[in-house]
Order: structure tokens, then sequence, then C-alpha cells
């Protein structure tokens, strides 16, 4: 009787541990790891540019864990936030099939947002307040505005908070850094309208009416390339009027260049979701290059 039980027992661990591994494995994708850890690289090397060399392991690590936190926080909120319309369009995320409570994705939205802001206290109220923006602008979307034809806004935001976070962090900001809103803005546009587009039809049908559904898919195409390539053009401009390090601009600028050719190029060649993925992979790192060739350029 006792060997019986032993027995059960035994032949139950393999099934409990498999299912820890799928909670853990479903907890790692409803923080969204491919945009989280992209913001997480481009920190550190935004922070290497703002120190003129790489920071101590301490601020590095403290910048780099409060920034995973801030993305983990926006990921998991976004699960939550669509939990009902991806039971409709994407069956497989980790709510709809049930390896997390909805009320668990909440609670690790709360805890990874309270763990941002108190990794931001030990840089100061500067860095509280504007990682704070960036924070806002994601929950911002997750809520509410990615339904509305106000879904870039966010992006617009987000995007030129990231850099001023990590230079007030170091206090090493420059008045110099408020020329990223004029041309970091059309690059978010490009950046938030590629994300949508590859659910674009699915999300529509359940509802959605951000910018991108709204206006249609070829329409949004154009917007997303046009105004990524006017964001490179503007930023080149700005060399006339700013005291740019020319090679170091170059360097982003470059390769941010052929990244927007070949995402177009890819679409061109073969028009399907796929290559919309790929070229949402392709604009967000462009985007990083020519961001970071920018602010070597100017700082």
């Amino acid at each position: 009787m006792v060997y019986d039980r032993r027995m059960r027992a035994d032949a139950t661990l393999p099934r409990t541990r498999s299912i820890r591994i799928r909670r853990l494995l479903a907890t790692a994708r409803v923080i969204h790891p491919f945009p989280t850890m992209l913001n997480v690289v481009a920190t550190a090397v935004l922070a290497s540019i703002a120190n003129g060399g790489v920071p101590s392991a301490s601020v590095l690590v403290r910048l780099a864990t409060a920034m995973f936190c801030a993305q983990a926080a926006i990921g998991a909120a976004n699960d939550y936030c669509d939990r009902d319309l991806d039971a409709l369009t994407k069956p497989n995320k980790p709510i709809v099939r049930g390896l997390i409570d909805p009320a668990r994705a909440l609670a690790l939205a709360g805890m990874f947002a309270i763990a941002a802001g108190a990794l931001a206290a030990t840089f100061g109220p500067l860095s509280i307040a504007a990682g704070a923006a960036g924070l806002a602008a994601g929950l911002a979307y997750d809520v509410r505005l990615k339904r509305s034809v106000l879904s870039p806004l966010p992006f617009m935001v987000a995007l030129p908070a990231l850099p001023i976070w990590v230079w007030l962090s170091l206090h090493r900001f420059d008045a110099v850094l408020w020329w990223l809103v004029a041309f970091s803005p059309l690059a978010a546009l490009a950046v938030h309208l590629s994300n949508t587009l590859p659910d674009l039809e699915s999300d529509r049908r359940a509802g959605v009416r951000g910018l991108a559904h709204t206006i249609g898919l070829v329409p949004s195409l154009v917007v997303a390339w046009g105004s990524f390539a006017a964001a490179i053009a503007l930023a080149f401009a700005l060399g006339a009027y700013l005291d740019y390090g020319w090679p170091l601009f170059l360097l982003g600028a470059v390769p941010s260049t052929a990244l927007l050719a070949t995402a177009i190029g890819a679409y061109m060649q073969q028009p399907n979701a796929s290559r919309l993925q790929i070229g949402f992979g392709l604009i967000g790192i462009a985007t990083a290059c020519l961001a970071a060739g920018w602010l070597a350029a100017v700082t």
C-alpha cells in the first residue's frame, strides 16, 4: 500500500514539473520579451554614449533593470487589457490559454512598475519624472489609446523620453537633446504602424480602431516608410545647424537607411504577414541605430 502511494506520487512529479515550466514560460511571454530586451539593449548602448564609455557595473545594471521592469510592466498590462481581443485573434497568448491568470498578469504589471520606479529613484527625482513619462505613455496605450486614432501618440512620447531619461539619470543632460523632438516622433510613428500591421485584419474584425485600422494597409505602409525616411532626412538636415560628429552620425544613419530599404524590399517581394513582422523588427532596429548615431554625434 505504501509502495503504491509512492508510485503514484512519483508519477505526478514530472507532470507537476511540466506545469511549472509552462507557467514560467507563460510569465516570460506575458512581458513581451523581444521589445523588452530591445529596449534594455538600447538603454545600455545609450548609457555608454551618454557616459562617454561604459558606466560602472552598478550604474549599468540599475539602468538596464529599471528599463526591463518598465517594459515588462507595459507588456503584462497589455496582455491583461487585450485578453478579450486576444481570445478572438491570438488564441496562443498565455492568458487566453489559461497558463497565467489575468489577476496575476495585472499583479505582475504593478510589481514591475513599482520596481522600475524604485530603481529610477536611485538616480534622483528627474530620473523618476522622465521614467514615469515613458511608463505612463506605454500604459495609456494599453488601457485606451491602442483602440483609437491616437494610437501612435504613446510611441511618439516614449521614444524621445528614453534617451532623455538616460541622460538625466547619469546627470549629463544637455539642451541639444531637445532636438530629438524634431525627428524622433516620425520614427516612432513608423515603429507603431509597423508593429500594428501584421495583425491589422484580425484586430479590425475584433473591433480595434487604431490609426492603421482606420486608414488601411497600403496607406499605413506608405506613412510608416515615408515617416521613417523623413526622420532620417531631418536628422541629416539638422547637421547644418548643430555641431555634428559626422562619422559617428553616419555609423547610425547609414545602417538605418539600409534597414528601411530592406524592410520595403522584403515586403514588396512577398507581401504577407510574415514579411510585415520582419519589417517591424527591421524598423525597430533601424530606429535604435539612427538614435544612437545621432546622440553620439551631438553629445
